[in-house]
């Protein structure tokens, strides 16, 4: 594992046992956004991507009992708190980074990825891991911060400096000429904000054959 990589698990095993606390209200809002996005029958393949705490994951099953889901993160903390809650053993967890999934090709008839596209070191590997472990005709949706947002401008350049884990925020733009080239098709993206500082945007995109 990478020093960077290290750092970033170290990060998170210490932030997990207050994590949803902390960001309850942000969680809520943000994942609003995930939960607007998905169109299920509720027997589907799901893959969570930098999953956390597993919050995702209870309101999916809340809403979705039948669902066949995976939690994939780099942090045992955070897995831990999320193996905790009700209804978790409906999941399987995995250590994992977002660039290397250890998953086989073509599993899953969704992925998610919240609040975390920010952190992803190797942005273009992640998302060829994303289209590999997806079915044909299967969707990606990506919820992160926006950098359209002068507020989170600000916060991008507070980041650089004081959180170890940043790596950069991404413009819609931006982010949706990454994963046109991934070999997604972008079907509905827009923007967000959750309270006064946290501008967001939701992407939602198709996989397309080849």
């Amino acid at each position: 594992m990478t020093s960077e990589v290290e750092t970033i698990r170290r990060a998170y095993d210490r932030q997990a046992p207050g994590y949803d606390q902390r960001w309850r209200s942000y969680l809520a809002g943000t994942l609003d956004a995930v939960l607007d996005g998905l169109d299920l029958r509720g027997d589907e393949r799901v893959l969570d991507i930098a999953c956390g705490t597993g919050e995702l994951e209870r309101f999916l099953f809340n809403r979705w009992p039948d669902l066949r889901v995976v939690g994939v993160d780099l942090s045992r903390g955070m897995l831990r708190q999320a193996a905790a809650k009700a209804s978790m053993s409906r999941a399987d967890w995995l250590v994992a980074g977002s660039a290397a999934l250890p998953l086989p090709d073509c599993a899953f008839d969704w992925a998610i990825c919240a609040n975390s596209f920010h952190y992803f070191r190797e942005p273009e590997r992640a998302l060829g891991e994303m289209r590999r472990v997806l079915r044909f005709n299967g969707t990606l949706i990506l919820v992160d911060w926006c950098d359209d947002y002068l507020s989170c401008k600000l916060c991008s350049m507070w980041l650089r400096f004081s959180d170890p884990a940043f790596c950069r925020m991404y413009g819609m733009t931006a982010l949706g000429r990454l994963v046109k080239q991934a070999g997604f098709q972008l079907e509905r993206a827009d923007r967000f904000r959750v309270g006064w500082i946290w501008g967001m945007m939701r992407l939602v995109c198709r996989l397309q054959p080849g």
